[in-house]
């Protein structure tokens, strides 16, 4: 009962994080369901501690454990002049107070992608005890082809970045493995079904439903994927269909040499179909969508990488200006290599290469279930080349999709009692007797194989748990003031559909712009704004910034709000971080021009004046939709901001300076 529980637990959360949109909700949702799940298998012993540890072997365990432990090391302080990153030591000169140099340029992002990847390994370790027992095993492949199959067909019907939008790609190719390794155990149950004395459920549906769903997810991949997602697909279906025909046969060595050589014939055919960019980054080289941004980023790689999460926190940073942060997203590698460096990719990628090759051999050398590991080799082939195409594997919803496959095919690549004795009130008789009793362990030995597994999944619910818990309140990630929040959610629309602006004063600006259409607002935008001046709000900005010094939107709005309370140079300090972290944002540029043509300091300062006129020529040249924001930023300049704009639209465009002063006189003859 309790690992039917379990089962449906962990389903749960993959379906949900299939179905939801990518948030920091969903992934909280999921979070709570599988440390919950980890928790019940801990608390409650069962025969599952003493295969789980037979499964979990030192090398794995290393494997497992060294991601995590990296992240926690990139968000750990470094010694001065190491491997700590410098947005650190300038991030401290600007909020005059002293920040400890780490890895990491933003231990949030870190921590979320930490949390992240404990839920991926909680999904991994709960399958794989479910699937221990190998009647439990075909009920997880048939329900995770489930899965599969509907978030294909709903990423078919429509693409969106909701449900199966940016892994739909990944979700299709697993559906496709999934169909396959189906399909073949069916064929392989038919094979055995007429032998006399043995009891076997009918294969027909479940051989029928895998042709349905493979053709469904190779119309997908077809219609909406590209081709190295298709080939992907093929490489890690014919994994499986090599070790089908080598265990169909029986075909000794030089016919199963002869398998894997046609295999890597087909491969290497195959993989020329995929269209490599040249003169480019190999983590890039077979994305078929714009990747200038993520190329700029990788020629900054650190050795240590910038940290967990880094790349979507770096990418407003070197994407052009006006580019949406959806029209880019960094492949799976690229992101690897941004945020853990180069070293980490290169020894994912070799892990990846000896597990296939491990499950391969365990494949072959297994009597029954062998489709079981020779699916996880091949869903290893296909999404290493699938993470040089896209993002997909990195989603919440695939990677835990595919934590589940690797915890059912590592769960049935090793042959013991231990594993068959879960559900013993499944088995015939004469299965539970079939193959050598193990030998018996030492009672220390034996109690320690059984207790160790369970106190890792307890500690794995745990932390699970307090890292739900940790994100759970909305302000947390921006520095846990409700006035925080308040300035950033209580804003006015911008207007002609651009998104909106960051913070109440520009969105103050642009409601006096549109007054004369529209005089009926009210004053709400007008009190938020004397919250964000306020020094509640100073403090929550300047706590963002302890553990996020790249948010350019939070330097700007800790400019804004202590303006008044601080000096010109503090001020002038936090408005050029926000320059540099965030250069190419429209949606700052508004109440950015207004404190910097306000503030005489920064209009003495020349490189303050090129940035400046940078930005004024975005507005005027490149983006003339948001060119309004000019004449708000004119109002409330001084006088020598406003000479100095007076020059820079003069140049630019000398008629727009007039409208700028009939807009003026406007406002001021009301």
């Amino acid at each position: 009962m309790i690992i039917r529980l379990v089962m449906l637990a962990a389903f749960v959360a993959i379906t949900a994080a299939l179905a939801m949109p990518e948030s920091l909700q969903s992934w909280v949702l999921a979070s709570f369901v599988l440390a919950t799940a980890a928790l019940v298998v801990a608390i409650f012993p069962s025969s599952t501690s003493l295969g789980l540890s037979k499964l979990l072997r030192p090398g794995l365990v290393a494997v497992l454990v060294a991601p995590a432990l990296w992240m926690a090391l990139q968000a750990v302080p470094m010694p001065m002049g190491t491997f700590g990153n410098p947005i650190w030591a300038t991030a401290s000169a600007a909020l005059n107070e002293s920040l400890a140099e780490i890895v990491t340029v933003d231990t949030r992002a870190t921590m979320v992608s930490l949390s992240q990847y404990c839920a991926v390994l909680a999904a991994a370790l709960l399958t794989a005890v479910i699937a221990l027992d190998r009647y439990r095993a075909a009920q997880v492949l048939h329900i995770l082809l489930s899965i599969a199959t509907i978030a294909t067909a709903m990423w078919f019907r429509k693409e969106t970045t909701g449900i199966a939008g940016p892994d739909g790609s990944t979700v299709a190719v697993l559906g496709v493995l999934l169909s396959c390794a189906t399909a073949i155990r069916a064929l392989d149950q038919l094979r055995r079904h007429s032998r006399p004395g043995t009891i076997a459920p009918a294969p027909l549906p479940a051989l029928f439903a895998a042709i349905i769903a493979m053709i469904l997810c190779l119309a997908a991949l077809l219609s909406r994927a590209n081709s190295t997602a298709i080939v992907s697909a093929l490489l890690g279906s014919g994994i499986l269909l090599s070790v089908f025909a080598i265990r169909r046969w029986f075909l000794g060595l030089w016919g199963t040499a002869g398998i894997f050589a046609t295999a890597a014939i087909f491969s290497i055919a195959s993989i020329t179909v995929i269209p490599f960019k040249t003169n480019t980054d190999l983590t890039i080289a077979l994305s078929t969508s714009s990747q200038i941004a993520t190329e700029r980023m990788l020629q900054d790689v650190a050795p240590a990488g910038s940290g967990a999460g880094a790349s979507a926190v770096l990418l407003p940073i070197y994407r052009d200006v006006g580019t949406g942060a959806t029209r880019e997203r960094p492949t799976a590698a690229a992101a690897i290599v941004i945020d853990m460096g180069w070293a980490f990719l290169c020894g994912l990628v070799i892990i990846a290469m000896l597990g296939a090759c491990t499950l391969v051999r365990r494949s072959l050398s297994r009597a029954y279930d062998y489709v079981y590991p020779a699916l996880g080799a091949g869903a290893s082939i296909a999404l290493t080349i699938l993470a040089f195409a896209d993002h997909g594997i990195l989603g919440l919803g695939a990677s835990l999709l595919v934590a589940a496959l690797f915890g059912l095919a590592f769960a049935q690549s090793l042959p013991g009692a231990g594993r068959d004795a879960i559900s013993a009130e499944w088995k015939a008789p004469s299965e539970r007797m079939a193959g050598p009793a193990p030998a018996p362990l030492p009672k220390f030995a034996s109690s320690l194989n059984a207790i160790w597994p369970r106190a890792a999944l307890m500690l794995l619910g745990i932390a699970l748990i307090m890292q739900a818990v940790w994100t759970v309140p909305p302000e947390w990630y921006l520095g846990g003031q409700s006035s925080l929040s308040t300035a950033l959610s209580t804003i006015a629309p911008w207007p002609y559909g651009i998104s909106k602006p960051v913070s109440v004063a520009a969105a103050r600006e642009d409601l006096s712009l549109r007054g004369e259409a529209r005089s009926g607002w009210d004053s709400a935008p007008a009190a938020d704004e004397q919250k964000t001046d306020s020094p509640a709000a100073s403090k929550a900005f300047a706590r963002a910034l302890r553990s996020s010094p790249l948010r350019g939107d939070i330097w700007l709005l800790l400019a804004a709000a202590s303006k008044h309370n601080l000096a010109e140079s503090s001020t002038a300090a936090m408005l050029k971080m926000s320059w540099y972290t965030a250069p190419n944002e429209l949606d700052l540029l508004p109440l950015r021009l207004s404190i910097a043509l306000a503030t005489d300091a920064v209009l003495r300062d020349f490189e303050f004046r090129d940035l400046i006129k940078r930005d004024v020529s975005i507005v005027v040249t490149h983006q003339p939709i948001v060119s309004p924001v000019l004449a708000a930023a004119y109002r409330s300049a001084s006088a020598d901001g406003k000479v100095y704009l007076e020059s820079l639209i003069s140049e630019l465009d000398p008629s727009y300076l007039d409208k700028i002063h009939a807009r003026n006189s406007r406002q001021g003859s009301r």
